[in-house]
């Protein structure tokens, strides 16, 4: 068979794929069985046909729903302007919300859990995935909710490298990124290998995200792996089932991460590394660093806030950076399953999507909305389309990336 056969071949059986769990919707997102406490709505019978016939009925039975929802900026003004107005509106059931970090609200719905209590959440915005997946309902969403029909498969069953077959739910799609001050830099570095050029040039003017302290600092390192490692390091490095004993193997016993290493010990003996995402934007905001480690909303949150000059844009390195879309779960122990999945639709309705991508630069993960609804003028602080696509990389899973940053620390920090 030709290679082009080949291909095709193997897009049919992934649209087969896709259609066949599309159509399966009653059967659970991952595990045996469906593992809710609340069991009056029929899973079984549920389609995105009958879903508000009849869910709306059983939520407004309840009158009201929790949610939980961790810090950042752009969701956080969106479900508090924006979706919890509108589904209270269209449904008459009063929102609890609470905004919570993940470090405090997984614990509690992990308790709650093992205590065999309802959780104190119906549904929670959240950056991380409990450490037991069979906390959150093993309900296959994006299969079910009405609103989720376009959600961009790359983005529908797994999260940072773990796989809940569509019982999480995106919501806001972000991207690490090189942030710099236009006004200062006469051309942005393109290549990792230019941007530690660039620090070595002009020590102290690159801020670079402690890998321990925030997100863009751990995008940044699994970047410069996945960049520097040869092909046959990146692809155990980026290997999804790698448990802890094969993680460590790999990076503290081969020498597969030595040019990483190599790479950052160089790059920080002439650039800054800061305690957390807002700490670097802060140093390139009073003119310290002309460059640092950031997230693509977050940057634009600052300019818009007039936090940031109007001169800093973004861009991503060649050979791509880390990025991916946040999004909710519903608690699996939660006594009210009706209102939550009702909740979970409405923050995926378009009028939602777009404003906080309008607004926010908070990218949808919906494929029927890009970046063409922003203004022009408006965009020039965003990555082009085209870039986002291409260099948009995935992260490997949880394990792994905990071994690579405690031997950061180790390497690297404690060095």
């Amino acid at each position: 068979m030709s290679s082009t056969s080949l291909v095709a071949s193997a897009v049919l059986l992934a649209l087969m794929s896709t259609a066949t769990l599309a159509a399966d919707v009653a059967s659970p997102a991952f595990g045996e069985k469906f593992n809710v406490t609340d069991t009056s709505v029929p899973l079984d019978k549920l389609t995105r046909a009958n879903f508000y016939e009849t869910l709306v009925p059983l939520a407004k039975a309840k009158g009201s729903l929790t949610f939980y929802s961790y810090w950042p900026p752009a969701p956080l003004v969106v479900y508090q302007q924006q979706v919890i107005p509108s589904f209270e509106k269209k449904y008459g059931i009063k929102v609890n919300f609470n905004s919570v970090e993940s470090n405090v609200g997984l614990p509690q719905l992990d308790a709650t859990f093992k205590e065999g209590k309802p959780s104190p959440m119906d549904a929670y915005f959240s950056s991380d995935l409990p450490a037991d997946l069979n906390e959150i309902a093993n309900i296959r969403l994006v299969d079910l909710l009405p609103n989720a029909a376009d959600i961009d498969p790359k983005y529908a069953r797994t999260y940072r490298g773990i796989a809940h077959g569509g019982a999480y739910v995106p919501f806001h799609a972000n991207q690490t990124v090189i942030a710099f001050n236009s006004a200062m830099v006469n051309e942005a570095p393109k290549t990792f290998d230019e941007l530690l050029a660039y620090s070595e040039q002009h020590p102290g003017k690159v801020a670079v995200t402690s890998p321990l302290r925030g997100g863009s600092g751990s995008g940044f390192l699994t970047s410069v792996a996945r960049q520097k490692m040869s092909a046959e390091c990146v692809g155990k490095f980026m290997d999804l089932t790698s448990n802890e004993a094969q993680s460590k193997a790999l990076v503290n016993d081969s020498p597969c991460f030595a040019p990483v290493w190599d790479y950052f010990k160089t790059l920080l003996k002439t650039a800054q590394i800061t305690n957390g995402n807002t700490d670097t934007l802060n140093l390139m905001a009073n003119g310290v660093a002309s460059i640092g480690t950031a997230w693509e909303d977050l940057t634009f949150s600052y300019i818009k806030g007039k936090q940031l000059p109007d001169t800093i844009r973004v861009t991503i390195l060649e050979g791509g950076q880390t990025g991916g879309a946040e999004g909710a779960f519903i608690a699996a122990n939660t006594d009210n399953l009706a209102a939550a999945l009702l909740f979970m639709d409405e923050m995926l309705a378009p009028e939602h999507q777009a404003w906080k991508l309008i607004g926010f630069a908070s990218r949808s993960p919906k494929t029927g909305l890009d970046d063409s609804l922003i203004p022009a003028d408006v965009r020039k602080f965003l990555l082009p389309t085209k870039m986002f696509a291409e260099r948009q990389i995935s992260s490997p899973n949880p394990v792994m990336s905990k071994v690579v940053r405690d031997a950061f620390a180790a390497k690297v920090l404690e060095n």
